[in-house]
C-alpha cells in the first residue's frame, strides 16, 4: 500500500491512466480505428475469449478482418473497473455490456474483461486482455430468452 504522498499520487495517476486506456479501447474498437487500437497493447500483445490472438499483426488481422464479420455495428460500454497495481504491472477486471447488429438483427450481451497491464515507456498498455461473455442474445428475445419485463410477448 502506498505510504508517502508521492506514492499515493502516483497510484491515483496510474488508476486514472488505466481508466483512460480502457475507455480508449472501447472508443477505438467501436470506431474501427485498427492501427491506433492495436497500439493500446504491448509488443507481446495477447487477446483471448473470442479466439486466441498473439502479436501485433495477428491482432490487427483479427480485429480488422474477422470481428466486422461477426457484427456490422457494435458498441462497448465498460463499468466497474478494478485494478491492482504493483510497480509497472497491474491486473484488473472491468464489466462490459455490448450492443451489436448482426445481419440486421440487434443483439445484447454482457460479460467482463480480465486485464494484465504493463507500463511501457511511461504509458500503460494491455499486455493481455481476456473477454468472458455471460450471454449474447437477440435484443427482441431478451437476455434470458424471454421478452423484457413490461413488454407483452407476441402471440
Amino acid at each position: 500500500m502506498p505510504a508517502t504522498l508521492e506514492e499515493r499520487l502516483r497510484r491515483v495517476e496510474d488508476e486514472l491512466e488505466i481508466g483512460q486506456l480502457r475507455a480508449r479501447y472501447c472508443h477505438l474498437l467501436d470506431g474501427r480505428e485498427w492501427e491506433a487500437f492495436v497500439d493500446l497493447f504491448t509488443a507481446d500483445r495477447h487477446f483471448s475469449g473470442l479466439r486466441e490472438v498473439r502479436g501485433r499483426e495477428a491482432l490487427l488481422r483479427f480485429f480488422r478482418d474477422e470481428v466486422p464479420l461477426l457484427a456490422e455495428d457494435f458498441w462497448h460500454f465498460c463499468t466497474n473497473g478494478t485494478v491492482e497495481i504493483e510497480g509497472d504491472t497491474a491486473r484488473g477486471r472491468i464489466s462490459m455490456e455490448y450492443l451489436s447488429t448482426t445481419r440486421g438483427v440487434p443483439h445484447i450481451s454482457a460479460g467482463h474483461y480480465d486485464d494484465e497491464l504493463q507500463r511501457v515507456d511511461g504509458r500503460w498498455r494491455f499486455r493481455s486482455r481476456r473477454i468472458t461473455f455471460y450471454f449474447l442474445a437477440p435484443l427482441r428475445e431478451g437476455w434470458a430468452g424471454r421478452p423484457f419485463p413490461g413488454r407483452a410477448a407476441k402471440p
